[in-house]
This record gives structure tokens, sequence and C-alpha cells, in this order.
């Protein structure tokens, strides 16, 4: 018998299955998996709570509310009650890195004390802009989008855009 030079189909599936599980290797973004800081994540993870909160609320027919107490730099989420007020259910940590300096919620600026925001069952919420300030980063600013609720953050101080009043003619 003639000996018939060539890979036999067990070394060929041997070396397709050593280059995919090189090619698996060689493709993965390394970076990705490796843990963030709380700076880098807190955007992510505010946008999740809202856009939750905000499901919640459309198929429990149910306002709910989002607290901003600038005193203690916390946000806190939970329901308005009519004997109780507002009755928080669980927090957001806001980076150390970060101080709340203020909330704009419906063009209203808080600077002290408490703000509140609202997601309405009909899936709208309250305009809101937060400014969070960092020692070394300077200031942050999240917009959140009363339509969508969806989130966008950029490093500065945004400031809401007002139209001036004129005078009505009629």
């Amino acid at each position: 018998m003639k000996r018939i030079n060539g890979f036999t189909l067990l070394e060929l599936i041997l070396v397709v299955l050593l280059l995919s599980i090189l090619l698996s290797f060689a493709s993965v973004r390394w970076g990705d998996l490796l843990p963030k800081n709380d700076k880098e994540t807190f955007p992510e993870k505010f946008s999740i709570e809202i856009a939750l909160l905000r499901e919640n609320a459309i198929s429990d027919y149910q306002t709910k509310v989002i607290e901003f107490d600038l005193t203690k730099n916390i946000i806190s989420i939970g329901e308005m009650d009519v004997l109780r007020g507002f009755v928080p259910s669980r927090e957001i940590q806001i980076p150390k890195e970060y101080l709340l300096k203020d909330v704009v919620v419906n063009g209203e600026k808080f600077t002290l004390g408490k703000a509140l925001m609202r997601l309405y069952s009909t899936g709208l919420v309250d305009k809101a802009i937060l400014h969070l300030e960092g020692e070394k980063e300077g200031f942050y600013s999240i917009t959140i989008n009363p339509l969508t609720a969806r989130i966008s953050g950029e490093n500065g101080y945004i400031e809401e855009i007002s139209i001036p009043k004129r005078d009505n003619p009629t």
C-alpha cells in the first residue's frame, strides 16, 4: 500500500481547536474585565436605577420618587405616603470623590436641604440636572431627560436653558 502524505481528520480538528482558543484570547478586551472605580460606573448605575424605577412606576400605576439630600450627600429612592411623606426603599451611593453640589428640578435650583424628583405612572419624569463637584475633577453634570428618563453626563457645570419672559400683547 502506498502512504498518502497529508493530515488526518483528527489533526485538522486539533489545529482548528487550538487556533480558535488562541483567537478568543487575542480578541478579549482585558480592560473591560478590570474593576472600575465608583466614579466611572456611577452614571451607568444611576441610569439603570432610573430606567428600572420608571418601568416600576408604569407597571405599578404609581408615582415613584427620588430624593436628593444635599446636606448628607445621599440619593434615596422610594415613594410618597400621604401620612409619612417620603418613604425611602433604597439608596444610591454617590462616589466618594464627588459631592452633590446642587440639583435643579423642573427649573427650581436646590442648594441646601432635600429635593424630590418624581417618576410618574405615565412614563414622564421631572426634568432634573445634578451637579457633582470633585476636588480634583471639578464639576460633573448629569441631565435627566423628562420624556425618556435617559441620563447624559458631561464634565463641567451645565446650566439649564431658560426662555426669557416676554410681554404678552393679548
